[in-house]
């Protein structure tokens, strides 16, 4: 059975990973308009995080976000090697009082989940995360949310496809596509037609011409980040998420080799661009809560697009009566939710159940 992922960024990574160690003896082909994980999923800052990143009721996501952190731990990690996974936990705190109503009302709601989360505040803040400003009063320490280096893990997935003989064809742009008499699907790519038996549509964002030809709606959110220089003597270990009624949320995530300060969240169409202001605004936030920061060197700056549904919620779902399936609209949880998504995909692409977890993410798509 010939198999065809469009798109290369976490998603059709994972998918075509899951698919070449499924033994099934799929003949996968990988396509990306430009180099395999170096859209979104490069621009990422690689957060496993689930108990802090998901808002109020949305335990769909909660679920596949925990089952998919967990997959990280008992499969991804082991097969793949070193991938920067650091299991220091993440704090999650205000910038002034004003926001400690609102840690107070996520941590009730953790609590209530059944969630691994303690309420800290003054020196045990410090006895966590010492490089946390004194400043900072009250934090949410969640114990089990861990991170990878999305770079190292795009490496390593991409290497482990190659020895796998999945054919990974980048600078690969489709065209068009259809169905012909015979459930094959037909991909025009640069110009040339290639004929498939399934096709998985794991676009992120599309071009505005892609756009109009798919069944459902993606909405491009803008977010531009700072990644920071390592400096020589001691930085902060634990990644630390902030949050600010006022100026917005943020976040900083220590690295091995960098620290990655973000993000903004804007709808602005396709423009990928950094604004002075922006900026600013992330690194004012991220300053008031790691001051350290201040002397450290600005190594790059970058704005992504982060692919989103109208509901926020992700979409794996099969064209009624055809063999094409899409998967996109994994928004800022791109990373996370990698594993889970992709190994249901794989299994829907081999004609197996879907994981439960990701049932909710299911669309009747015309």
């Amino acid at each position: 059975m010939k198999i065809a992922i469009v798109g290369a960024g976490s998603a059709g990574l994972f998918t075509a990973w899951y698919l070449s160690q499924m033994g099934h003896g799929a003949d996968v082909t990988l396509f990306d308009r430009g180099e395999p994980g170096h859209g979104t999923t490069w621009k990422a800052a690689g957060m496993l995080a689930p108990v802090h990143e998901i808002e109020f009721q949305e335990l769909d996501l909660l679920k596949a976000g925990i089952a998919s952190r967990d997959l990280y731990f008992n499969e991804v990690a082991p097969a793949l090697g070193e991938i920067g996974l650091r299991h220091y936990g993440s704090l999650e705190v205000g910038l002034s009082q004003d926001d400690t109503a609102y840690l107070r009302r996520q941590f009730e709601f953790q609590q209530s989940h059944g969630l691994d989360v303690e309420w800290l505040s003054g020196a045990m803040i410090q006895e966590v995360e010492p490089f946390v400003s004194k400043n900072i009063g009250q934090a949410i320490w969640s114990h089990k949310d861990t991170q990878v280096d999305n770079w190292l893990l795009v490496k390593r997935l991409v290497e482990q496809l190659r020895m796998a003989a999945v054919t990974i064809r980048p600078n690969s742009d489709v065209q068009h596509w259809s169905v012909n008499g015979d459930q094959k699907v037909e991909l025009r790519i640069n110009g040339q037609s290639e004929v498939f038996d399934k096709v998985l549509f794991a676009l992120g964002v599309p071009s505005a011409e892609i756009q109009a030809k798919l069944p459902y709606r993606i909405y491009p959110v803008r977010g531009e980040m700072v990644c920071l220089e390592t400096p020589q003597d001691d930085f902060p270990s634990t990644q630390v998420r902030i949050v600010s009624k006022v100026l917005g949320n943020a976040y900083v995530v220590p690295k091995m080799d960098r620290i990655v300060c973000g993000s903004t969240s804007e709808e602005k169409g396709l423009e990928m661009v950094n604004t002075t202001d922006r900026l600013l605004n992330i690194l004012r936030k991220c300053h008031a809560v790691i001051p350290a920061i201040y002397e450290m060197n600005v190594q790059e700056i970058w704005a992504g697009l982060r692919p989103s549904t109208l509901n926020r919620l992700p979409i794996l779902a099969q064209e009624k009566d055809s063999p094409i399936f899409h998967l996109n609209g994994l928004y800022r949880h791109g990373i996370l939710l990698g594993p889970v998504l992709g190994k249901s995909a794989a299994r829907l692409l081999l004609g197996l159940e879907r994981l439960p977890e990701t049932q909710a993410f299911d669309l009747e798509l015309k």
